[in-house]
């Protein structure tokens, strides 16, 4: 963890104190330094100190011009609750309305419009024509429940920082790497901390997968 990134905060060393989890002292770009939880970290429950989160809510203007996804901000339009609305454009143009929270925490309807989103799903189905067989079932899944937060066991997964590699965001390449599913099998992460990427991902037996899961 020592030297990553997780919003504004920088991971300087891990440190022992006397709570569940691992915890690490991390210093933010403004220079403040504060004792964060890895599984907080990683579920991107904190971006930042709080004397620059206080500042960003109250300067609604700093976001303008970000990119989150194919999203970028183009003006605040309200502050309600404490929270900053935004107009945003997608990459091809369409516009939509963000809160920023949404937007840093990645909570978003998807990280595109939904007209780009069904482009996408359409050209994935034309390209392979599989989205019926069991290997893109499993890779969906893996999709699904890494990145959308209404997913069944999301807590378990992208809620507490696994991501799927940019590679395997193709079903194409994803298919590649890992072949049909073996009968019997299922697909299992051998360092469970880790995310899904072609070094560390296997087929095993349903069983040895749930003694693997995270608790």
């Amino acid at each position: 963890m020592e030297g990553k990134r997780f919003g504004k905060w920088t991971v300087l060393n891990f440190i022992q104190i006397d709570k569940p989890g691992k915890h690490y002292e991390c210093k933010c770009e403004c220079g403040n330094i504060g004792v964060i939880s890895g599984v907080t970290l990683r579920a991107k429950r904190s971006t930042q100190c709080m004397p620059c989160m206080y500042e960003e809510r109250d300067n609604p203007s700093g976001m303008i011009g970000k990119k989150f996804g194919s999203w970028t901000v183009l003006k605040w339009i309200e502050t309600k609750n404490r929270l900053h609305r935004y107009q945003t454009q997608c990459e091809c143009g369409s516009l939509g309305t963000h809160y920023g929270s949404d937007l840093r925490r990645s909570r978003q309807k998807g990280k595109q419009c939904k007209s780009c989103g069904d482009k996408q799903a359409s050209i994935t189905n034309t390209i392979h024509g599989r989205h019926r067989d069991p290997i893109y079932k499993t890779w969906a899944s893996m999709i699904y429940r890494c990145t959308n937060p209404n997913a069944t066991h999301y807590y378990r997964y992208g809620g507490r920082g696994i991501k799927v590699c940019d590679e395997w965001r193709s079903f194409v390449k994803f298919l590649e790497d890992m072949g049909e599913v073996p009968e019997g099998l299922t697909l299992d992460r051998i360092d469970n901390n880790g995310d899904y990427s072609k070094k560390n991902c296997r087929w095993i037996t349903h069983k040895e997968n749930c003694n693997n899961r995270y608790y």
